[in-house]
């Protein structure tokens, strides 16, 4: 049976604004982020979902309340960001460090105590291979997902056995994403979620 997957990112936090590692820290959306959500809302073919859920963090759930008003989320620990511990709320200079940072952290190369790539990967396939499994066990056909940039580009490469190092150019704009077919809880192919239409990987 095919089954598709909406994963979606939260919009604009005040953590991206300041290019703080905010993992786990319950961060709220901008304004600017909230407004452009909105706009999202009409330039954005989002696929209409058997059942939708969220991250519990408040960046997803009010993303969650404006792109879909009408649905109400099933909430999950399970699609938390990257966890960086000792690292949340750290603030990186710029993209120069941001960069060198996250080269380092696709080599499982941790800077302190955060979680790894493999860490995020190996929680990540199988939270997502659940929530299929639990949709097609009510007789479902597809779902919804908001979560976090990182979470999510880690799942798609878990998922589909990519090189790790494809999550620097995975690109994840606020508000959209990507769609993941399964059929028989195998994933066959995943495409970007894009203004307009939902373009081919």
């Amino acid at each position: 049976m095919e089954f598709i997957l909406a994963l979606v990112r939260h919009g604009e936090s005040e953590a991206n604004v300041r290019r703080m590692l905010s993992g786990w820290l319950d961060v709220d959306l901008t304004e600017h982020g909230a407004e452009e959500l909105e706009e999202l809302r009409s330039s954005v073919s989002y696929p209409e979902s058997d059942m939708y859920f969220s991250s519990p963090l408040r960046r997803c759930l009010r993303t969650s309340l404006i792109l879909f008003p009408d649905k109400v989320p099933v909430i999950s620990d399970a699609y938390k960001e990257v966890n960086f511990r000792s690292l949340e709320g750290c603030v990186l200079s710029g993209k120069e460090e941001i960069d060198a940072y996250f080269s380092a952290w696709v080599r499982d190369e941790p800077r302190l105590d955060e979680e790894t790539i493999s860490d995020v990967m190996a929680r990540a396939k199988p939270a997502l291979l659940d929530t299929v499994r639990q949709c097609e066990e009510k007789g479902l056909h597809s779902a919804t997902i908001v979560m976090h940039s990182g979470i999510m580009r880690a799942g798609i490469i878990a998922l589909f056995g990519l090189e790790k190092s494809r999550f620097l150019d995975m690109s994840v704009p606020n508000g959209l994403g990507y769609i993941i077919a399964f059929d028989d809880l195998e994933p066959v192919s995943w495409r970007k979620l894009e203004k307009g239409t939902a373009g081919e990987i």
